[in-house]
């Protein structure tokens, strides 16, 4: 089946579990993007939904119950821990989220804006709500800026928008907590560079090494409790990623050789540093 195809049918498989069980969900990106937001021809490669979080083990269970299982969790998924990948071999990949990168109030809170001005939007057939076009346009800037700055997305959801459209995404992102983000999206970045999160999204816009990528997410982190975990992950393997990159569960000794790895990245940006000081 042509990926396309795929990913079209299996927002659809998303939604009809969804109706079914009462749960209440938003689908992102793709396929869900409202005409005249995005360039023609692309074409997305997985499913990405925000759920309400408070609906999210009703949506787990909905998407096992058919075969899909999951290969990473929200702690390992990704930098925000905001999402976890489900893998069908019939439906490809869906990607779970309960918040969105770059958005900063509570989560449950977040999903009741963004779902304010939703609309039905059909996909395969079938009627799946989205966000409305001010939401849609700040989800499409806050993924181009944490995927590096990317700039078709941000052509057809910022830069041919006009003023009025743009002092609304301005609003909800107000709304939202998202004002770094945006701005990292939009080239206005260096007007947040007290904010605890520049140097994250700075890292995403621009690059930068492992080593910058960890400090960076160690400055953002919020209380202790947050920092110490993020110390201790950044001393962990990822095995979920590892089995994705492997193709199959890491055993003990692709973990330990992993490991290693890791620990030799780490002392030979340490010592270039030193040698460049």
């Amino acid at each position: 089946m042509p990926i396309g195809a795929r990913v079209h049918l299996a927002h659809a498989v998303v939604q009809k579990l969804a109706d079914d069980r009462g749960i209440d969900l938003l689908h992102l990106k793709g396929p869900a993007v409202l005409p005249g937001l995005r360039a023609g021809g692309r074409q997305s490669s997985d499913v990405d939904v925000l759920v309400r979080p408070s609906h999210l083990h009703l949506l787990v269970t909905a998407l096992e119950s058919v075969g899909f299982e999951q290969r990473t969790d929200f702690a390992t998924g990704s930098v925000f821990a905001h999402a976890a990948n489900w893998w069908h071999d019939s439906w490809g990949w869906v990607d779970v989220h309960v918040s969105w990168p770059g958005v900063t109030i509570d989560a449950e809170r977040a999903f009741e804006v963004l779902s304010r001005d939703s609309v039905q939007h059909p996909i395969a057939h079938r009627a799946c709500p989205v966000p409305g076009r001010t939401a849609q346009r700040l989800v499409l800037v806050l993924h181009a800026a944490r995927s590096g700055g990317g700039t078709a997305d941000i052509e057809g959801s910022w830069t041919v928008a006009d003023p009025e459209e743009r002092a609304e995404v301005r609003g909800l992102t107000a709304e939202l907590g998202a004002e770094v983000a945006l701005a990292a999206g939009i080239g206005e970045l260096e007007l947040h560079r007290g904010a605890p999160t520049y140097a994250l999204w700075h890292q995403f816009v621009h690059g930068g090494s492992r080593l910058d990528e960890w400090r960076a997410r160690l400055t953002a982190a919020t209380g202790a409790r947050a920092k110490a975990e993020l110390l201790t992950s950044a001393l962990r393997v990822n095995r979920d990623h590892l089995r994705m990159e492997l193709g199959h569960p890491p055993t003990r000794q692709e973990v330990r050789a992993r490991q290693l790895r890791r620990l030799r990245r780490a002392v030979d940006e340490l010592s270039r540093r030193v040698g460049r000081r």
